[in-house]
């Protein structure tokens, strides 16, 4: 493990959006605007409310002694007077042990699918129900997703920008598994590398961030950015979509908020995949094997500003070299909400548009 690069929160803050973080659990806020208010409690989103996913806790295990130094720089720099991490009630025995080997503090929601989880762990942990468009910093809280607080490690400690991203794969595929790959891969080389067959990919029917809160993903076009939490393969002839979710069954009513994981799988047809409990055997790394990315310029919420690109058809560039901007301006103004981009594969820089980057390897 590293050394602490700084331990001033106004560089800290700078760190976070030169390095590109952003919210990796599905909404995609850039980080660093978040810390320029810091709040007396911070909530580590272990919940990973869409049915099916557990990437999450597999990464809060496997470097449990990295969130451990992390937690206790975040609250030398930012004065956090709680950190607490929020979980489902399913997943107690799982967790319960860090309690034990490293003093994390861990409260357990019912594991009902939920709406915000945001609101699910501000609740538990101040007692404080806020109204559904309130932000959890109006009870002082501020949430970050287990994945976002390891890229915090990664910036403070070691001063490695976001470029690769941990996400599920799991439905119509040989084998469910956890996928560590670089920002930017295309879906379609994805799930290849799990063994789909993707000469069909036109009866292919995937969704990227879970059934019911997911979008469709174009599999000529469409690749992963940093929020993207896991992609459901499904097959087109045995499922509808109706935009982003899936329909439910014909006689099933449609999910809803208060149903437990397996109530709203069943309504889809889906609840065979609530089988899999993933193990970090599970997690297949590749990084190495990944050709080509296309990264978005916008890999956030729509609040978010496109980064600038600062590199040009035809540039040589290694993984982690920086390709685009922030907007220019004072970091607290909101209408400036943007972080850097990064390469996350070496190549050369095959296209640069007012949306994405092309990266292809040599």
């Amino acid at each position: 493990m590293g050394n602490l690069i700084t331990s001033k929160a106004e560089e800290a803050v700078q760190l976070f959006r030169d390095l590109g973080l952003i919210g990796a659990g599905g909404a995609g806020f850039p980080t660093y605007f978040k810390y320029l208010h810091p709040t007396p409690i911070l909530a580590v989103n272990c919940e990973e409310g869409e049915p099916g996913y557990e990437a999450n806790k597999i990464l809060l295990g496997e470097h449990a002694d990295q969130f451990a130094q992390v937690f206790e720089a975040l609250q030398t720099i930012f004065g956090f007077k709680r950190i607490v991490i929020g979980a489902k009630e399913k997943d107690r025995a799982r967790l319960e042990p860090l309690q034990k080997s490293h003093g994390f503090e861990i409260v357990f929601t019912p594991s009902l699918y939920g709406m915000g989880e945001e609101h699910w762990l501000t609740k538990e942990i101040t007692g404080i129900e806020l109204p559904k468009k309130t932000l959890p910093s109006a009870a002082g809280v501020i949430v970050n997703n287990v994945e976002t607080v390891y890229n915090m490690y990664q910036a403070l400690f070691e001063r490695q920008p976001v470029i690769q991203k941990y996400l599920n794969i799991l439905g119509e595929v040989p084998q469910q598994r956890v996928l560590l790959a670089p920002v930017g891969a295309l879906v379609i080389d994805l799930i290849a590398q799990v063994g789909v067959d993707t000469s069909r990919s036109h009866n292919l029917l995937v969704i990227d961030g879970g059934p019911l809160m997911g979008d469709l993903a174009d599999l000529r076009v469409h690749s992963i950015i940093k929020k993207t939490n896991g992609l459901l393969i499904t097959n087109k002839l045995l499922y509808q979509a109706d935009q982003s979710p899936l329909r439910s069954l014909p006689g099933q009513g449609p999910p809803n908020w208060e149903d437990t994981l397996p109530q709203a799988m069943e309504k889809l047809g889906l609840q065979r995949y609530l089988s899999w409990h993933p193990r970090p055997e599970d997690v297949l790394d590749v990084r190495a094997q990944t050709r080509r990315v296309r990264l978005a310029l916008n890999q956030g919420v729509a609040a978010a500003k496109p980064s600038l690109p600062i590199v040009k058809t035809g540039d040589r560039v290694k993984a982690g070299d920086p390709i685009a901007k922030p907007l220019e301006g004072a970091i607290g103004d909101f209408r400036k909400l943007s972080v850097a981009l990064h390469a996350s594969i070496a190549g050369v820089v095959k296209a640069v548009s007012d949306r994405y980057i092309d990266i292809e390897a040599e």
